[in-house]
């Protein structure tokens, strides 16, 4: 009996310190590199900064001569500004100018940790600030993938007046369910399962409480028309997501990308999403 409790008590005890690694991994991701720029693909782009919660944030704007409206882009997870990269090149093609930044922790930018949309929320606030500063009395359009939709959810929710439009592309509703899906991405049900209690670790190391951090009560507060995108064939944020942040939003529009996976719409469907962006900024921007 005693070599049993033996062994349960080392194995619980590396099973936690299994969790506790896992979620400490997951707070402080990799960074990945700059791999594509606006100014590669033709777009003028000019190195900037700015602070954001006392954090430098780095990215691009990409100025248009005689700007349309501004779009303010948001990467997702375990990415940077260059996940946006060929999205600010075709909107300077239709006539806008684009920020581009790295958002805390990722990419360039200060910080040694991620909030998963979360504290992103104030980076964005703050690149919105950054955007009015250098095109003021322009239209601004907030367009994010992932937890970059995330966090601009919550940031129009927290401040509504700082733009005119919100393009959320494979936005998670609520992040213990988004949790969910990020294991269940990496290795199935069984993972989703074993690291299921590295959510309430991230949030002692974090202090921020997972069942707090929900879109669809963002939404709720946002008297605006809204534009959802998503991928039918989504695994690590699963359709359901979309379709509750719809619900709970009577002045969104949902699009389907039947074949689309996690912000993949934007690679195997380019000329329909950049439309349904397009459609969507007259209706709401330039139609005003």
């Amino acid at each position: 009996m005693t070599t049993l409790l033996i062994a349960l008590a080392v194995g619980g005890g590396v099973y936690l310190l299994f969790l506790f690694l896992v979620a400490w991994i997951a707070i402080h991701p990799p960074r990945s590199p700059i791999f594509l720029s606006p100014s590669a693909l033709g777009a003028p782009t000019e190195e900037i900064e700015f602070e954001s919660d006392g954090l430098k944030l780095r990215g691009w704007w990409v100025p248009h001569p005689d700007p349309r409206g501004v779009f303010v882009l948001a990467h997702g997870y375990v990415m940077n500004r260059s996940e946006n990269a060929a999205l600010a090149a075709r909107f300077y093609d239709s006539g806008f100018s684009s920020l581009l930044f790295d958002s805390r922790g990722c990419g360039k930018s200060e910080g040694t940790n991620v909030g998963f949309g979360w504290l992103e929320r104030i980076d964005v606030l703050n690149a919105l600030r950054f955007a009015a500063a250098k095109a003021p009395n322009l239209p601004k359009i907030l367009l994010g993938s992932s937890m970059g939709a995330a966090a601009c959810a919550f940031a129009l929710a927290e401040e509504p007046s700082l733009a005119d439009g919100l393009v959320l592309d494979s936005s998670y509703h609520d992040l213990p369910s988004a949790t969910s899906g990020w294991w269940n991405f990496l290795g199935g049900k069984t993972a989703s399962v074993v690291l299921f209690p590295v959510m309430f670790i991230g949030w002692l190391l974090t202090g921020i409480n997972p069942y707090r951090v929900n879109v669809g009560d963002a939404l709720k507060k946002i008297d605006k028309k809204i534009l959802i995108l998503h991928g039918k064939r989504d695994v690590m944020i699963p359709p359901f997501h979309a379709v509750k942040n719809h619900e709970v939003c009577s002045n969104s529009r949902l699009i389907w990308s039947e074949s689309a996976g996690h912000a993949e719409m934007r690679w195997i469907e380019t000329e329909r999403y950049i439309k349904e962006v397009m459609d969507y900024v007259r209706e709401i921007v330039i139609g005003k």
